[in-house]
């Protein structure tokens, strides 16, 4: 369809080009064909005039002549006038030819001869008017002379003339003869022009004949492409606009309202109201389109989204080019399709794409790490397929029996070879039991090495059923001597062990009830000392004894918390549910003389319910509210805020895990003297104290006891401080999986 229209544009160039060429063309023929008559006859006048005048020249001569006669004749003066009269126009002839001859050196020569002769031939006649009346021209010999030699000039001048008259005649008659020819050609050459212009006329009529016949078949087909593109926009799901850069006009085709979610023209198309529809984060994208299309009068592949008035968010893919028509309009014809689906396939495409890639870089990997991990690991792999009843060893499993890979044929007569005699019935009976029931329990058995040396090995195996149906058994084997020998040497130190922890256990209790007897022994002493003797003692006595009296306290809070120590260690296993809030209620009650003491503050918000030991648990409160009120600062009230949030352990840097395990984070934060933060981890040791025995009571147990809690609970415990700014201890600890 289109280079049809094309073709037809052309032929119409080409023609009407053609037609004005032969128009323009006929014009100049016909108006030099005008000039040329019009020069023809306006030489014929000019001969006609040239004629005429020579005969009038050659009549006023005749006059003068004439009247000369009549004056010699009867004396009479008015024969004189005439003659007089007749010079005058001799004159004024001769002027006139003298001007119609100016352009034909011939006649001009001619008329300068004339001249001569009529110039002497009136010198003879001046000399007539001179006689008096009684002049007989009969007796005067001179006038008889000159009259004859007139008479002779006369002749002259008449056959001056008359070559003067031939020469007009033979221009007259040449001209007479391309007067006639043009006079001829004219009525063909306008017959022709008429001719020309009625087929130009009737091929002109054809042709826009044919090409409305086109056109229409074009409007037919262009109807036909309208409905088809109209059905396309619905079935493709995008629609078509255009914006007209000279009028600023923007239109719209009705699938593309469908597409903004709108009924077709339901609204001026324009940058305003389509910005209504577009998402508020692509708004920059959208503005940057309309700005593109102003400046460069394109659009290349531009992707932004909208929200249609249902709420839903769809992404959308425009492209505009820029079309100038041939009367130089400027429009930008464009179209936006609704690339939701190919972009959501996409984005799957790309994403199992990149899972494959990575399954099979994974695969690799597993196959290589597999093949070295065999080697370090000390064992080896074999798949026994049901079809075939063949075996498939690994490479490291033959070099665990001791040969090179793929040295022998595999088979269960080869294995049974290498098997230690008295161990041959436990592999041949776990072989038939996996062909009858597809199962096989784990065996340990001993194989002798191709080097004579015995080894212990166990096997395990799994029925697997690939994506082909194909049934096999899939089994590892490992060298287990070293394991074996170790388990035999493990065995006798844990009993060994165990009798050493009883023994410990057992001195642990006898120490700290011996050493709290004796304690008990000094303290009463002091006690007596203090209510009886005190008064009678020197002041250095006093002295002693107040440091002999806070060395016994010391030492008695030193048992204590070495005991509890122990208990954390000695600790059950068993976490049962424990709610936070009663373990946080009953370390506040346990503390509440304290924290009256001190005036503190304690802010504290919902705490969850974990899996852990409620009695452990209230002691790492208490030790951690104690540690607050402990280090608190002079002459301002100590305030301890604790909060809870749930969080995943990869969000988490401290924890330096990746999973997606979640913890309570449980955060402690004071306002007390804090401490450098290069302290933060050395503050957990036992005995660890940063602070003198004289400024602040302790024995540096009681964080070490909370460290020892936390990873009892399978936790984690940190700490955050700065001097001056007080201390926040932060405690992570399992979210319970639920059932």
């Amino acid at each position: 369809m289109k280079n049809n229209r094309y073709k037809s544009s052309i032929y119409h160039k080409i023609i009407f080009t053609i037609s004005l060429l032969i128009l323009f063309l006929i014009g100049i023929i016909t108006v030099k064909h005008i000039d040329n008559i019009s020069g023809s006859s306006k030489s014929l006048i000019h001969s006609y005039e040239v004629n005429l005048e020579l005969e009038h020249l050659y009549s006023y001569i005749k006059g003068s002549e004439n009247s000369m006669r009549g004056y010699l004749i009867s004396k009479d003066s008015l024969y004189l006038k005439l003659y007089q009269t007749d010079i005058k126009n001799i004159n004024y002839s001769f002027s006139s030819l003298k001007k119609l001859t100016g352009n034909n050196a011939v006649q001009q020569q001619n008329l300068q001869a004339l001249y001569k002769i009529i110039n002497t031939r009136y010198a003879y006649m001046d000399s007539y008017s001179n006689f008096n009346n009684n002049f007989d021209v009969n007796r005067n010999d001179t006038f008889k002379r000159n009259f004859n030699e007139s008479s002779i000039l006369l002749a002259e001048i008449r056959g001056k003339l008359n070559e003067m008259v031939a020469i007009e005649k033979s221009f007259l008659k040449q001209r007479n003869s391309i007067y006639n020819n043009q006079i001829y050609f004219t009525p063909i050459l306008t017959l022709g022009i008429l001719f020309i212009t009625l087929l130009l006329t009737i091929f002109t009529y054809y042709k826009t004949t044919r090409d409305i016949e086109k056109v229409q078949l074009a409007n037919i087909k262009l109807n036909k492409s309208q409905f088809l593109s109209y059905q396309a926009e619905i079935l493709s799901e995008f629609g078509t606009w255009e914006w007209n850069l000279n009028t600023n006009i923007i239109t719209y085709s009705d699938n593309l309202y469908r597409i903004l979610g709108a009924e077709p023209q339901s609204f001026e198309a324009g940058q305003d109201n389509f910005m209504q529809f577009v998402h508020p984060e692509d708004v920059s994208i959208a503005n940057n389109i309309f700005e593109k299309i102003i400046a460069d009068e394109d659009l290349p592949h531009t992707y932004y989204r909208i929200v249609r008035p249902d709420g839903t968010t769809r992404i959308l893919r425009s492209v505009g080019k820029l079309f100038i028509d041939k009367l130089g309009n400027k429009t930008v014809l464009g179209v936006t399709g609704d690339v939701t689906d190919e972009h959501n396939k996409n984005e799957l495409l790309k994403s199992n794409y990149q899972d494959l890639i990575g399954v099979n870089n994974q695969l690799k990997i597993f196959d290589e790490s597999s093949k070295q991990a065999e080697i370090l690991g000390k064992y080896g792999s074999w798949v026994l397929n049901y079809d075939s009843l063949k075996f498939t060893y690994s490479d490291n499993q033959y070099r665990l029996m001791g040969f090179e890979p793929q040295s022998f044929d595999p088979s269960i007569k080869n294995l049974l070879e290498n098997i230690h005699p008295e161990d041959k019935p436990i592999v041949d009976k776990a072989y038939k039991k996996a062909l009858t029931s597809m199962k096989i329990a784990a065996i340990n058995y001993r194989i002798i090495r191709k080097d004579g040396k015995i080894r212990q090995f166990k096997t395990i195996a799994k029925p697997f059923t690939d994506l082909k149906g194909i049934q096999s058994m899939i089994g590892t084997t490992q060298d287990v001597t070293e394991d074996f020998n170790k388990s035999l040497q493990l065995k006798h130190r844990n009993t060994e062990l165990e009798k050493h922890v009883k023994e410990l256990n057992e001195f642990n209790q006898v120490a700290s009830h011996d050493l709290q007897e004796p304690l008990r022994k000094i303290q009463t002493f002091i006690s007596r000392i203090n209510d009886k003797d005190k008064e009678n003692m020197t002041d250095a006595g006093k002295e002693y004894l107040s440091r002999m009296e806070k060395a016994s306290d010391r030492m008695r809070v030193l048992i204590n918390d070495l005991l509890q120590y122990s208990k954390a260690n000695r600790a059950e296993k068993n976490l049962v549910s424990t709610n936070l809030n009663e373990v946080l209620r009953d370390s506040l009650l346990e503390l509440s003389q304290n924290i009256e003491d001190k005036k503190a503050v304690v802010n504290y918000a919902e705490l969850p319910v974990i899996n852990g030991i409620h009695f452990q648990m209230q002691q790492l409160f208490s030790n951690l509210l104690s540690n607050s009120l402990k280090y608190s600062k002079e002459n301002e009230a100590p305030i301890i805020d604790i909060d809870c949030t749930e969080i995943t352990a990869k969000t988490e840097a401290v924890l330096k895990d990746r999973s997606l395990k979640k913890y309570y984070k449980i955060n402690f934060t004071d306002n007390g003297i804090g401490f450098e933060q290069e302290y933060a981890e050395k503050i957990f040791l036992l005995f660890n104290r940063l602070h003198g025995k004289t400024e602040y009571q302790g024995t540096g147990v009681g964080l070490a006891i909370c460290k020892k809690i936390v990873e009892n609970h399978k936790g984690y415990i940190f700490a955050n401080a700065q001097l001056g700014q007080g201390a926040s201890f932060t405690i992570y600890l399992p979210v319970p999986v639920l059932a």
